[in-house]
C-alpha cells in the first residue's frame, strides 16, 4: 500500500488525540492494512475513505464505539456501527443550499451524507458534511460534547454566543463562511464544515491543557452570523466577562477572528444585545 498524502486523515487523528480518543502516534498493524484486499482495492475508492478504513478504528470513543468504517460487497458504506442507521452516502447529490460544497468538491475527499448523531438514539434527518474528513471531525467533537458535563441550562461547557453582521471587520465572517471549506485558517489547528451553513474552527492543539473552538452559523435569512466560542478552560475567576474568566481561550479566538471582529465579540457586548455567557 502506498503512503500517499495523509494530510486530511492526519488532522482527524490529531483531533482524536487532542480530545482523548486515541494515543499518538498511531501505529498501524497488519489487521489495519488488511482492511483492503490489495492495492487495486485500495486505489478504487476516494483516498480519504480508504485511509479512514485503515486508521479510523484507532479513534475509540470509550463506549464500545469507534470511528470505524464498514464497507459491504454491494458498495454500501457505514460508519461507527455496522447497522443500517449508520449508513454513509459518499458523494451524494447536493441541494441548492449545499452549492458551496459542490463548488469546492474534492475528488479524494468528497462530501458525505448521513443520519449519524450522538445526541439521540433515533437518527436525525440526513446531514451533509463538506467532506468525509469533515464528517470524521464532527463525530469526534459531537461525541465529546455529548459525553462531557453540561450546565444546568443544558449547554455544554463554557461558551459565549454573539450575533454579528457578517460584514463587520472587512467581511471576515462572510469570507470564512463562503471560502472553500477546505481552506486552512490561521490560528486554527483544523476546521470542518457541515449542513451548508456552519463552519467549526478548532483553536487548540495537543499542546493545550483544554479544548476550544468557534462555531460560525450563517442565519441565511439575513446578513447575521452567530459566533459561538466554546471551551473547557478552567475559569480564572468567578463571575466576570468571558475574556476575563477564560483569558487563554479569548486570546486564541482573537487571533483567529482578527482585529476587526474580535472586539465585537469580547470587548463591547453592550453594542450587541444577543450575547450570552454560559458556565457550569
Amino acid at each position: 500500500m502506498e503512503e500517499g498524502n495523509w494530510v486530511e486523515i492526519g488532522e482527524v487523528i490529531e483531533l482524536g488525540g487532542q480530545y482523548g480518543y486515541c494515543e499518538l502516534p498511531v501505529i498501524l498493524t497488519a489487521d489495519d492494512i488488511n482492511t483492503h484486499a490489495n492495492k487495486t482495492a485500495y486505489g478504487s475508492l476516494p483516498r480519504v475513505l480508504t485511509q479512514l478504513m485503515v486508521v479510523g478504528r484507532h479513534v475509540a470513543f470509550g463506549d464500545g464505539k469507534r470511528l470505524q468504517i464498514f464497507r459491504h460487497a454491494n458498495g454500501e458504506v457505514r460508519a461507527i456501527e455496522d447497522e443500517p442507521g449508520f449508513r454513509l452516502t459518499i458523494d451524494p447529490p447536493l441541494a441548492h443550499g449545499d452549492y458551496l460544497y459542490q463548488q469546492h468538491r474534492l475528488q479524494h475527499d468528497t462530501p458525505v451524507q448521513s443520519s449519524i448523531d450522538f445526541y439521540d438514539e433515533v437518527p436525525w434527518s440526513p446531514t451533509i458534511d463538506a467532506s468525509l474528513s469533515s464528517f470524521a471531525k464532527r463525530m469526534i467533537i459531537d461525541h465529546f460534547k455529548q459525553t462531557h458535563p453540561r450546565t444546568h441550562r443544558g449547554y455544554w461547557g463554557y461558551e459565549q454566543h454573539t450575533e454579528l453582521d457578517k460584514r463587520v471587520g472587512g467581511s471576515r465572517l462572510d469570507t470564512l463562511l463562503t471560502q472553500s471549506p477546505h481552506t486552512p485558517v490561521a490560528g486554527c489547528s483544523t476546521t470542518y464544515s457541515s449542513r451548508g451553513y456552519m463552519r467549526y474552527l478548532v483553536l487548540t492543539n495537543g499542546s493545550h491543557p483544554f479544548v476550544a473552538w468557534i462555531i460560525l452559523e450563517d442565519e441565511l435569512i439575513d446578513d447575521n452570523v452567530w459566533v459561538t466560542v466554546k471551551a473547557t478552560e478552567a475559569p480564572a475567576c468567578g463571575t466576570a466577562a468571558f475574556k476575563i474568566r477564560f483569558p487563554l481561550t479569548s486570546a486564541l479566538a482573537r487571533v483567529m477572528l482578527g482585529a476587526g471582529v474580535a472586539p465585537h465579540v469580547f470587548d463591547d457586548p453592550a453594542d450587541y444585545p444577543h450575547t450570552d455567557y454560559d458556565h457550569f
